[in-house]
C-alpha cells in the first residue's frame, strides 16, 4: 500500500467511533472519501493509538488529518492548522481525551524521526462529549459537511488538482 501512496496527497479521518463527538474524522472522511478518491486522492480511517498514522502517512508527499479536538471553545467549531512547519498550538496537542499519543505528538515525533510528509494540514472540529458511547453531538453533527468540504478542498489543492471536481 506504500506504493499506491508515494507521493500522494493521503486524507486521513482520526478517532474512537465508541466515544462520541471523538468519531467526527472518522464520519468526515466517510462524507468526502467518493469525491476525493474520484480525484486520485487516497483516503484512510485511523482507529485507536495515532502513532499508527505513521504507517498511514508512509511515503506520502502531503496529508491532511481531520479529528476532534477539545480546547474549550463552542462545540463545532472547526479549526485549520499548517503543521508542516511548526508544532501545533500547546492547547491542541493531546486535547482529545481518548488517544493516549495524539495527533500533535505523533507530528513532532514523525518530524523528529524524518517521516514526517512535506505538508501536514490538519483539521480540528471541537467536540462536546467524548465519553463512551454512540453517535456525534447535535454540534459535532452539524459541522461535519462543511468539515469534509473543507478538508477535501485542501487535498485537492495539495494534490494539485480543481477544488471543484
Amino acid at each position: 500500500m506504500a506504493e499506491a501512496r508515494a507521493r500522494a496527497t493521503v486524507v486521513i479521518g482520526v478517532g474512537n467511533s465508541l466515544r462520541h463527538d471523538d468519531a467526527a474524522g472518522l464520519e468526515a472522511v466517510r462524507r468526502l472519501r467518493t469525491r476525493a478518491e474520484r480525484a486520485g486522492v487516497v483516503v484512510c480511517e485511523q482507529q485507536g493509538e495515532c502513532l499508527g498514522l505513521l504507517a498511514q502517512w508512509e511515503g506520502a508527499g502531503a496529508v491532511v488529518l481531520i479529528d476532534a479536538i477539545h480546547s474549550g471553545r463552542a462545540p463545532g467549531t472547526i479549526d485549520r492548522l499548517d503543521a508542516s512547519a511548526t508544532a501545533l498550538p500547546a492547547e491542541l496537542v493531546g486535547s482529545s481525551s481518548t488517544h493516549a499519543v495524539g495527533i500533535g505528538e505523533a507530528i513532532e515525533l514523525a518530524r523528529a524521526l524524518d517521516r514526517l510528509p512535506a505538508r501536514v494540514v490538519v483539521f480540528g472540529v471541537e467536540g462536546r462529549c467524548f465519553s463512551a458511547g454512540e453517535g456525534l453531538s447535535e454540534q459535532v453533527r452539524a459541522a461535519i459537511p462543511a468539515l469534509a468540504d473543507a478538508a477535501v478542498q485542501e487535498a485537492l489543492r495539495l494534490a494539485g488538482r480543481s477544488a471543484t471536481g
